[in-house]
């Protein structure tokens, strides 16, 4: 499935939009875009696709990457395209908990013990995953490829001000 026909079913499916929201990809809060105005290193293009509860914005460039913007100053690539990011998306505990510290055994332990706290309160968070994957084709979440993304700096963005946003990588 391609990227805006990825956007395209979700948009159509009142319950795939409600899934994508409970993992924090609300495709509703485009309408006032994010909550300051960016930039990237050479001026491409972009649309906001979603949002999340803490204020954030996830940006498609032109190239077809994903781009978080977060509300507090931290932002970068998460994924290459809209199906890498939502595996990210829906696959991990969340994007933030997954870069809050370096890709090793205990950041999976971490991980583990996150989604265990989520099933707790959502039964549901198994099902909901796999029919999010099977709706849209995604793959398995790459917690390497999400590290690698958000260490690159040639998506970092740039603040109305000129000023670079933080790291997500840790």
């Amino acid at each position: 499935m391609r990227d805006d026909e990825i956007l395209a079913a979700a948009r159509a499916d009142a319950g795939l939009r409600e899934l994508l929201r409970e993992f924090d990809f609300d495709l509703e809060r485009v309408a006032d875009g994010p909550v300051e105005r960016v930039r990237f290193p050479g001026d491409p293009t972009w649309e906001m696709i979603a949002g999340d509860a803490s204020g954030g914005a996830f940006l498609r460039l032109a190239d077809g990457a994903i781009v978080y913007v977060g509300s507090e100053g931290e932002g970068g690539l998460i994924a290459p395209n809209l199906r890498a990011a939502l595996a990210a998306v829906v696959g991990l505990p969340s994007i933030h908990d997954a870069l809050s510290q370096p890709n090793d055994d205990e950041l999976v332990r971490y991980l583990v013990e996150a989604d265990d706290e989520i099933r707790a309160d959502r039964p549901s968070l198994d099902e909901d995953r796999i029919r999010v994957k099977n709706a849209f084709d995604l793959p398995q979440a790459d917690l390497a490829a999400l590290h690698r993304a958000a260490a690159d700096e040639r998506y970092r963005p740039i603040s109305a001000e000129g000023d670079g946003y933080g790291s997500m990588a840790p």
